[in-house]
């Protein structure tokens, strides 16, 4: 999935920047910066430039489980019109991560049932990896039994 050069540096500096702020417990300048992250990936949006990128990193940085599987979703739905089975697997992952912090396990068993689907079309080993062991690690909560 290629993402403009742009969209991938500009997105990517905030990220930083986001992070740096929470390293130094600079909590008002994590918000101003989610804030212009925000702003950037409606600016993109309006623009004609939406990029599954843009909202998947702007759910990353939500603290806020609702409004980031809002975006997280946004981000799915894009990510499945351009077929790609790595990010989509990524994007379910964090949806089952997030359901689970939401106590909603049958949801996030799901998602993760799904991320495993798109895993197997990778070659990414880590990500396979890591959705099998989502699904070992929560497999009682599995509404099937």
């Amino acid at each position: 999935m290629d993402i403009p050069e742009d969209i991938h540096q500009h997105v990517l500096g905030i990220a930083r920047a986001i992070a740096e702020a929470s390293s130094a417990g600079d909590t008002r300048a994590q918000w101003q910066l989610h804030g212009q992250l925000r702003e950037f990936c409606h600016a993109m949006a309006d623009a004609g430039r939406d990029h599954p990128f843009l909202w998947e990193t702007l759910a990353d940085f939500t603290r806020d489980d609702r409004v980031a599987i809002g975006l997280y979703q946004r981000a799915l739905l894009q990510v499945r019109q351009l077929g790609s089975a790595e990010a989509e697997a990524s994007i379910c992952m964090e949806l089952a991560q997030r359901h689970l912090v939401l106590a909603e396990p049958a949801i996030a068993y799901a998602f993760a049932l799904r991320a495993d689907d798109a895993a197997r079309l990778t070659d990414d080993l880590p990500l396979r990896q890591r959705v099998s062991q989502f699904l070992l690690d929560h497999s009682l909560d599995d509404p099937q039994g």
